[in-house]
């Protein structure tokens, strides 16, 4: 064989060699990474996309001497859709009659309820506001709504609650109940009636795990 040929050859030998070595370096570390070191990275992702919320006490009723209701504790709801847990027949199939319903008890056209939702499934929003501020009888009644009675895993139904503190006297006796907040270190400062018995008052906090979806957002 002529020594260029055997160049050649020994130069393809080499790049092949090398070619393989770099096959076999990608495959121990591909095997290495799911295998060796999988759970590792499962729960470093799970970290960065669940995530365990606290929530906020319900604080106790403040009654004067004479029995009169000072301040509660209310309940308030957003409503909220997840476009994409919902097939196209049942979205196609409901959504007329969805909005007709939203329409009904919020007063917007059930058109722009209509074009809210098409918008949410046509962007694939798994998180798309359809109303804030509902009351614990309007939240019930979303429930029962045409598409969203069929849960959040097919209906796309995603219920936020959020507790309020309200005083039925208004401005009344505003100044003597007073408030009391709380800091992210878990230092209580506030006034009146609200801080004097706000040992008292105070609930116990909740958790709840939610999950990071597009843009940032945390569903629960």
């Amino acid at each position: 064989m002529p020594t260029n040929d055997k160049n050649i050859m020994t130069r393809l030998y080499a790049v092949s060699a090398c070619m393989f070595l770099f096959a076999a370096a990608v495959l121990f570390k591909l095997v290495n990474i799911q295998v060796v070191q999988g759970d590792k990275y499962k729960e470093l992702a799970l970290q960065l996309t669940e995530k365990m919320f606290t929530i906020a006490p319900n604080r106790g009723n403040l009654y004067s001497d004479d029995g009169s209701l000072l301040a509660t504790s209310v309940s308030r709801y957003t409503i909220r859709f997840d476009a994409v847990t919902v097939s196209d027949a049942d979205f196609k199939k409901y959504i007329v009659p969805l909005s007709d319903a939203l329409s009904d008890m919020l007063g917007s056209s059930s058109s722009h309820y209509q074009q809210v939702l098409r918008k949410a499934k046509a962007n694939k929003n798994r998180y798309a506001l359809i109303a804030r501020n509902l009351d614990y009888s309007e939240y019930m009644a979303v429930k029962d709504f045409p598409l969203f009675n069929r849960g959040p895993y097919k209906g796309g139904l995603i219920i936020e609650q959020k507790t309020v503190r309200e005083h039925p006297l208004g401005k009344i006796a505003e100044r003597s109940v007073g408030y009391e907040n709380v800091d992210d270190n878990g230092y209580y400062s506030g006034v009146g009636l609200e801080r004097a018995f706000g040992e008292y008052l105070r609930g116990v906090e909740g958790k709840r795990l939610k999950q990071k979806i597009a843009k940032g957002q945390w569903k629960p």
